[in-house]
């Protein structure tokens, strides 16, 4: 087992987040710690990092230390970014780091800050084409992402907080400086030819683009308190960034979701925002909560235990790996494995009946892989369990829905019923239509599930035929197998199939 930290100090927050990697090599996230400490306050007026600025830092990194200490902790993957990279005392401030902390801590290139930040979205979400922001204090990092590969990537120096200084944009901002400050932007953004119409999604990454996450969330009244892969569509971040160049300071902060430590940086951030929309010809954003510090874990966790490529081909199965990882030996593989399998088979073969495609048969195989998932919380209503624990997982590669319909579908495995379904929380997010496939795919799950009730293992293959609304499935099974308990199990879902299908379910066991 190893333990590593990981610190990013930036111009506005540092954070540090340490990470645990088991002998399986799975990982999970053990703390996680955030300070907003204004290390680039007053930069772009003094070229300096201020000492109340360094200070702030120091006492956030000697807690981290200690951190560190007391978890045993040996390795620290600790890095600063623009501030420290564009102070005249930047290496002074690192050295004195080193020797009051022994944390040794790197100042990377804005490439390689947008590269980090490029890892940490494409491990993380499912795109193959997109531009990617990180808006941080004193820049933005922009990569241009196509058939999932880094084809250019560039830092330019506009952030939140020197934008904010140079413009005075912190208080209640005049319309002039906000045009001068857009007309900056937009100078500095369009040199940058690569950009232009580009007509993909925005990725977001930093606080700026999760706070837009969090605004359009309590405005829309979005039942999921998740940020990352949030999207948000073009309009509605238009109408949050009328209203929050419009308002008064203090209005601004009654915003619902717009944190305090960044209501005088916000219109600044979104007026970055609004030039890459414009710029870019992008319809929506996409926010991600993994950044630049996942990005760094990637790079360790892949070339240390893995080939050493940093990306990964299949991010949906290797996620959904990971996280039975974590729960050890109490998760039984075999029988997971063999229900995904026959929920397959049955998916598959019955096409015609249902008309659903390949993503509704991914949805379904990520269902069927964790349904037993919940048995670590209790065997009783483990299916619920299930559901509430498949819906807020680290599963990277579905959208936010589909994690929840996921959950839904894995949550109805031991039979669908009005009790289960009113108890069901986020229930409202999804249509009657995708409430008429959770249950037609939960069927399919829940007969695959009774199929191997004994856990055996015991059916080897399935064909099924349909006629005259009758569906017969031929079910071969292992040389010498006692079907009878399975049998019965899978007989109590006729009349439920019947509902859901329109069909009689026919049993031939071979």
């Amino acid at each position: 087992m190893e333990k590593i930290a990981i610190i990013d100090m930036g111009s506005n927050s540092i954070r540090y987040v340490s990470i645990q990697i088991a002998d399986n090599t799975s990982y999970s996230f053990l703390n996680q710690e955030k300070e907003a400490i204004r290390l680039g306050h007053g930069l772009s007026q003094t070229g300096r990092l201020s000492e109340a600025g360094m200070e702030r830092a120091m006492v956030c990194l000697r807690v981290y230390k200690h951190m560190m200490e007391v978890s045993g902790i040996h390795t620290c993957l600790a890095v600063a970014t623009a501030a420290v990279r564009n102070a005249s005392n930047g290496s002074e401030f690192l050295q004195r780091i080193h020797k009051e902390t022994g944390i040794q801590m790197d100042v990377i290139t804005g490439e390689r800050e947008a590269y980090l930040g490029y890892l940490g979205v494409i491990n993380t979400i499912a795109l193959k084409d997109c531009l990617i922001f990180d808006l941080g204090g004193a820049s933005v990092e922009l990569s241009l992402v196509h058939d999932g590969k880094a084809r250019h990537s560039i830092s330019i120096p506009i952030g939140a907080v020197t934008l904010t200084e140079k413009f005075s944009l912190q208080g209640n901002s005049e319309e002039s400086s906000l045009q001068n400050c857009l007309k900056y932007i937009h100078k500095k953004i369009s040199a940058v030819s690569w950009l232009q119409h580009v007509n993909i999604p925005l990725v977001g990454i930093g606080g700026t683009a999760r706070n837009f996450a969090k605004m359009d969330q309590k405005a829309t009244n979005y039942e999921l308190s998740k940020i990352h892969n949030y999207i948000l569509p073009y309009q509605n971040f238009a109408d949050l960034y009328q209203e929050i160049t419009t308002r008064s300071a203090a209005n601004r902060k009654k915003i619902p979701g717009l944190s305090k430590d960044r209501a005088d940086l916000i219109v600044a951030g979104a007026a970055v925002i609004q030039t890459l929309f414009s710029i870019a010809g992008s319809k929506k954003i996409i926010v991600s909560g993994c950044g630049l510090r996942e990005g760094l874990f990637f790079e360790y966790y892949h070339k240390k235990y893995y080939d050493g490529d940093s990306r990964v081909n299949d991010i949906l199965a290797f996620s959904i790996h990971n996280f039975i990882g974590t729960i050890g030996s109490s998760f039984n593989c075999a029988h997971s494995t063999q229900v995904a399998r026959i929920t397959d088979m049955l998916f598959d073969q019955l096409r015609d009946l249902h008309g659903y495609g390949d993503r509704e048969r991914l949805l379904l195989h990520t269902a069927a892989q964790l349904h037993d998932i919940g048995k670590i919380i209790n065997f009783y209503n483990h299916a619920r369990h299930s559901a509430f624990m498949i819906g807020h997982a680290s599963l990277y590669g579905l959208t936010q829905k589909e994690q929840i319909i996921c959950g839904f579908i894995a949550g109805f495995h031991h039979g669908i019923n009005r009790k289960t379904f009113r108890a069901y929380r986020y229930a409202n997010m999804c249509t009657p239509e995708e409430w008429d496939m959770i249950r037609k795919l939960s069927t399919l799950l829940a007969l695959a599930e009774a199929s191997d009730m004994t856990y055996e293992q015991l059916v080897t293959d399935i064909h099924s035929t349909t006629a005259k609304n009758v569906v017969v499935l031929v079910l071969t099974t292992t040389p010498g197998a006692t079907y009878t308990a399975v049998e019965y199990e899978m007989k109590q879902l006729e009349k439920q199939f019947k509902k859901e299908f329109g069909a009689s379910l026919l049993l031939v066991w071979k």
